[in-house]
């Protein structure tokens, strides 16, 4: 039995402090999808809030017939979509003391190449609040948690078809969103 596998046997038994290591292991990566699909600080805390309490109140169901983090994201991306479809929020740029989801760590020191970069990132910012829930979802699993279609079809809780459509129409979005800020003058 790996480590993983023991802390989740001891979280199913009701041990708190495996509940407290299972967060401390993943409640980063919760609140990147969380803050993905909701676009809010606040409603992100409190999706990773609502996430670990629902998984320890089903942590006995789970049966290992997947990937722990895959059924950890699957409550994710379902608990954000429901915020995000409940508060119908509207989405902000992101505040400089939120930029967990840079796009990058910076490419080049020189002012007009971070003016031009940050300009970037408010854009597709902006243009990722626009996309379906589902859609969105998928982009933040696919491009910034890196996971594979497989995985991200369990964890959404649906086909790995319904995982490339999600991905094709998002990604199309976006680049119909984003078409004249980066077509060359």
């Amino acid at each position: 039995m790996n480590n993983e596998e023991e802390i989740i046997t001891r979280c199913q038994k009701g041990d708190q402090d495996a509940l407290r290591e299972i967060f401390d292991r993943y409640h980063k990566k919760v609140y990147r999808i969380a803050y993905g699909v909701v676009r809010e600080r606040e409603d992100a805390l409190e999706i990773v809030q609502d996430v670990f309490v629902k998984l320890y109140r089903s942590i006995k169901d789970f049966k290992g017939r997947s990937n722990f983090y895959t059924y950890l994201y699957r409550i994710a991306i379902n608990t954000a979509i429901d915020h995000s479809r409940t508060k119908k929020l509207s989405y902000p740029t992101l505040k400089d003391e939120e930029r967990d989801l840079e796009l990058s760590n910076g490419f080049e020191k020189r002012p007009d190449r971070i003016l031009m970069q940050k300009e970037l990132e408010e854009k597709v910012n902006l243009a990722m609040g626009r996309l379906p829930p589902e859609q969105k979802a998928a982009l933040i699993l696919k491009e910034i948690e890196g996971l594979s279609y497989h995985e991200i079809a369990e964890s959404m809780g649906c086909s790995i078809g319904t995982v490339m459509s999600r991905l094709h129409y998002g990604r199309k979005r976006l680049r119909e969103l984003l078409k004249g800020y980066l077509e060359s003058p």
